[in-house]
């Protein structure tokens, strides 16, 4: 199929066929669909931040540390400075998004 073609076919088709589309996706890939692309900040108290990543015990439970995480819920850095996560994010050719 040529590129007018795809694009086309793609424009006119209706938006509850994507929607359904991702309603039979299972949520690991739902996940991965951002893996490596899209990045989540929060902030959380080490003590807490232990019960996913085991490493964050190591600091003193109420120490607040930076979290970096995929899409997929995998820890890409944590940091005791928000200055590092944005030096960090700065050299990566990732999206940040919000969590709510």
């Amino acid at each position: 199929m040529n590129k007018s073609n795809e694009k086309r076919l793609f424009t006119e088709a209706p938006l509850g066929n994507t929607a359904q589309m991702l309603k039979v996706m299972t949520a690991a890939q739902f996940a991965a669909l951002g893996a490596g692309d899209i990045v989540f900040w929060r902030q959380m108290n080490a003590g807490d931040l232990a019960q996913f990543v085991p490493q964050a015990g190591m600091a003193p439970a109420d120490q607040p540390l930076e979290l970096l995480m995929s899409a997929d819920g995998a820890p890409v850095l944590i940091a005791d400075s928000r200055d590092a996560i944005l030096d960090w994010i700065e050299g990566h050719e990732v999206r940040l998004a919000t969590l709510h």
